[in-house]
């Protein structure tokens, strides 16, 4: 399996790609909770299984965003597969995205949506924090080229909790309060990953 570059890895992404994999081949694998795979940019990433601790935490996370997110018309996923536009022949599988829209479907012929999120939230683990977090990891980078609003991630036990919004372009963080909680423009409320909560 085809890993992702080095000079990659720490921050050198680009918007043209770079891997042997195209978007419509790699959704064509046979992908399953054995062999979770991710493809950033054309190069054929390895996902950490879940564990306890993320699993609670995804739980957690789901109840607290379902009513704001309903309340508003929208749409919540977790783990759903979802093509990027930048860089080209990405396809990644986000913990929980919202989209701000009550229709979202699927690009023809597969089971990947094609729409980008607005706001997108990682559990990190140890296979896969590198990625995720600010500011070289290739998936941050990714959402952040590729318009998500808003992208928070955190530790299962709520370590390195962080949270960014769009600006002009790029990730600007946002400030969390002494209790844990990140206000978001988006939800029209305050977010706390770990322990979850809104208010």
């Amino acid at each position: 399996m085809a890993t992702l570059p080095p000079d990659a890895e720490w921050g050198e992404i680009h918007p043209e790609g770079t891997g042997p994999f195209r978007a419509e081949d790699f959704e064509a694998l046979d992908v399953d909770e054995d062999n979770p795979i991710e493809l950033i940019g054309g190069w054929v990433l390895p996902m950490a299984p879940g564990n306890l601790e993320s699993g609670e935490a995804d739980v957690s996370l789901s109840s607290v965003l379902r009513p704001v997110v309903k309340a508003r018309g929208w749409r919540l996923s977790a783990d759903a597969r979802h093509r990027l536009p930048k860089p080209p022949n990405t396809v990644v599988h986000p913990d929980f995205v919202i989209h701000a829209t009550p229709q979202v479907e699927y690009l023809k012929g597969t089971k990947t949506v094609g729409r980008v999120p607005e706001l997108v939230l990682e559990i990190l683990s140890e296979g896969t924090h590198e990625r995720d977090e600010a500011p070289h990891g290739v998936k941050f980078l990714a959402y952040q080229m590729s318009g998500v609003r808003e992208y928070y991630y955190a530790w299962p036990d709520g370590r390195n909790a962080s949270g960014f919004e769009l600006r002009k372009g790029v990730f600007v963080p946002l400030k969390r309060d002494r209790d844990g909680f990140f206000q978001s423009p988006l939800l029209g409320c305050a977010l706390r990953l770990v322990d979850a909560a809104t208010r």
